[in-house]
């Protein structure tokens, strides 16, 4: 069931009044702008007046990958819940909402609230909730704004025992609807066993306070190098959630509900949540299939780029493309075939794998590709060793785009991005909240 909504306006003004300064690395001192004037600079990221190291988005990559994960979404007739935590970034997500995102998911409390600041209407809290004054703040929206929906996890009676105990003080009317959660054996959080999904659901379903509104999992943590058992497996987790969907509905546990949402999906195996769980269903009320993919927005060189199935086990999309860039200069030339370059682990992701060099600037020349073979060796926190290939000729002074993987470790690290067009000029700024 895909939303057909008017998208939602989030209150951007506080951020695109933000004035830019020393604060926020890599922007030019002068002249003085605020985020919403930034296009009229005429800044050019590689003409010089930007300091290094630097990371960019590619405003048209994000547009293409958003615009292929909206369209998919409306094939399929599902919805999305892009994960907040990706990017942490208001005007990113509006992007989403404009193409018809029908919530926020959030990975902790700290989250949600950030959202709430620019007003989401819709936030999943892809989590576990038990601390007694996050508890508290969540009944206190709820009662502020009757407008507010939000969903929250369940994997455990002692759980539902604390949010029942918390909220009889809080004075709240209106139940919250939760999501059992499903867990995978050696994963994450979740019911192991049927058994234990039967037990927490009776606990819900005999509680003042709350509602079960569906089931949830999330099969990203499942990972091998041999991508055909990982389908396998994958579509046997999906399976269960979907037969425990069905059960619970036949013991009339969604009677408190308009809807059942279902929902699993990262960026990795979403054509395996369209195939199990977007086909149709036949409960007593309308299912609500919902991804909650967020690394699709801005991809990446490696990771996402070789599990993504865009392009390949999703027949009817076009690759995703990678709105992360990376840039360096070259500090110093030590030793033959070795560049030693101005990033490292506080400015680029290194959890999965190490930046990708593809592009050389020097001066007024524009970028051109590096010779095969480049590659990052080693990163310390600030300095980055690249292998020079044969034949490739490096100056003190050059700049060095590189591809970055794994964009929920790149954002954390920039709480200002400049968005560039595909000849480097800066179009815009993105602020982010971590």
């Amino acid at each position: 069931m895909a939303s057909t909504s008017k998208a939602q306006s989030l209150d951007l003004d506080r951020i695109l009044d933000e004035r830019i300064d020393w604060r926020y690395k890599s922007f030019p001192e002068k002249p003085a702008t605020t985020i919403r004037d930034v296009r009229k600079r005429g800044w050019n990221l590689l003409d010089g007046e930007f300091m290094f190291p630097t990371m960019v988005l590619k405003e048209s990559a994000l547009r293409h990958n958003v615009d292929e994960m909206a369209a998919l979404c409306k094939r399929h007739e599902i919805s999305l819940a892009p994960h907040g935590k990706t990017s942490m970034a208001p005007q990113l997500f509006q992007m989403q909402l404009d193409a018809g995102a029908w919530a926020v998911t959030a990975a902790t409390m700290w989250q949600v609230r950030v959202w709430r600041a620019f007003g989401a209407r819709r936030v999943i809290l892809a989590n576990e909730l038990v601390e007694p004054a996050s508890i508290r703040w969540v009944a206190g929206e709820l009662q502020r704004d009757p407008q507010f929906d939000f969903y929250c996890l369940v994997d455990s009676v002692p759980e539902v025992r604390l949010l029942e105990g918390t909220l009889d003080g809080t004075g709240l009317e209106r139940r919250i609807p939760v999501l059992l959660e499903l867990g995978l054996a050696g994963g994450r959080t979740g019911c192991r066993t049927r058994s234990e999904a039967r037990e927490v659901t009776r606990a819900v379903a005999a509680s003042r306070h709350l509602s079960l509104a569906g089931v949830e999992g999330f099969e990203g943590i499942i990972g091998s190098p041999d991508l055909g058992a990982d389908l396998v497996k994958v579509d046997g987790f999906l399976s269960e959630i979907r037969s425990l969907a069905v059960e619970l509905d036949a013991a009339g546990l969604f009677a408190q509900v308009a809807e059942v949402i279902v929902t699993a999906g990262g960026s990795a195996f979403l054509d395996r949540v369209i195939a199990d769980l977007a086909t149709p269903w036949r409960l007593s009320r309308p299912v609500r299939t919902v991804l909650r993919s967020g690394c699709y927005l801005t991809h990446d060189a490696v990771h996402y780029k070789e599990v993504s199935p865009f392009g390949s086990r999703l027949a009817d999309t076009a690759p995703l493309e990678e709105a992360l860039e990376a840039w360096g200069a070259v500090l110093s030339l030590p030793e033959p075939g070795m560049a030693l370059l101005g990033f490292g682990k506080r400015d680029v992701p290194h959890d999965l794998e190490l930046p990708v060099p593809r592009l050389v600037k020097r001066q007024s020349v524009g970028p051109r590709p590096l010779k095969a073979g480049a590659s990052i060796t080693v990163m310390n926190d600030q300095h980055a060793y690249m292998k020079i290939p044969g034949g490739e000729e490096l100056a003190v002074g050059d700049l060095v785009g590189c591809g970055v993987s794994h964009p929920c470790t790149a954002f954390d690290k920039w709480r200002l991005l400049p968005v560039v067009d595909d000849d480097y000029n800066v179009l815009d700024a993105v602020l982010t909240y971590f």
